[in-house]
């Protein structure tokens, strides 16, 4: 089956996206949000295309504007860029540089996605980026929920493009001519996520050609144990803390029998 009817079933299974949803598209340049762009306008959603400066790499950041700019005039397609002095705003709040471009970038979105009365806020992060994120939280400390990886849906926020491998989607980037822009800094191992991509998890293939197919077989098993927890664990929660306001009253003769 190709890409594009793909990425349509999978925005009705599992996101239950509406064809009339209006989606606002964070793109910042490289492949994967490219080509998640150009499926959405292929699909004839309503859209809305979200670009983040974060003013880090100079002339490099304009010229990543520059091609998403262009790219949804010569389509048709609403764009918004919003410029962020990301360096000033990680010293204030004493985060590195990613954090402060994460809680700027997600703060910015939800904010425009309120104003414009959009459903959703559609991020291209594919497979390998799922696989990627597990292994960062095992390797921070976690339990079964942060095995699961990237979720398809978080609240308003959506990945449809979770089912395509990377080098899928340079194969299609490829094949049907989308412009797209490198960032550099991806090919650095000084930091961990590209460390793992690079360097770790090409390891782990050499072992066991299938790893990808695999280790998203065991997140899906992950994720499922979490789901049969939470379905024990809820209601036993309502029952021993009540809402009250902003605050939760414990109920200390219920949770006797649970300790």
């Amino acid at each position: 089956m190709h890409i594009e009817n793909r990425f349509r079933k999978y925005l009705l299974n599992p996101l239950s996206v509406n064809p009339k949803d209006r989606i606002l598209l964070a793109v910042s340049g490289g492949r994967d949000s490219m080509l998640m762009a150009h499926l959405f306008f292929e699909a004839g959603y309503n859209c809305v295309i979200m670009h983040c400066n974060f003013q880090l790499r100079g002339a490099e950041s304009d010229l990543d504007e520059q091609l998403v700019t262009t790219f949804a005039e010569q389509r048709g397609i609403d764009s918004m860029v919003e410029h962020f002095n990301t360096v000033k705003y990680a010293a204030d709040n004493r985060i590195s540089i990613q954090m402060a471009a994460r809680k700027l970038r997600y703060t910015w979105f939800e904010q425009k996605r309120l104003e414009l009365g959009a459903e959703w806020i559609a991020v291209a992060q594919h497979q390998n980026d799922h696989i990627e994120t597990a292994f960062l939280n095992l390797s921070r400390g976690t339990g079964v929920a942060g095995l699961q990886g990237i979720l398809p849906q978080r609240g308003h926020i959506i990945r449809p493009l979770l089912f395509a491998e990377s080098q899928e989607i340079t194969n299609e980037v490829n094949r049907l001519g989308i412009p797209f822009r490198d960032d550099q800094s991806n090919f650095s191992t000084k930091y961990l996520r590209n460390k793992l991509r690079l360097d770790i998890l090409p390891k782990f293939k050499e072992i066991t050609p299938e790893f990808d197919k695999i280790m998203v077989e065991n997140m899906e098993r992950f994720h499922q144990t979490v789901q049969l927890i939470e379905f024990f664990v809820k209601p036993i929660k309502q029952t021993l803390f009540q809402p009250d306001g902003e605050m939760y009253i414990i109920n200390k003769q219920a949770i006797g029998k649970y300790i």
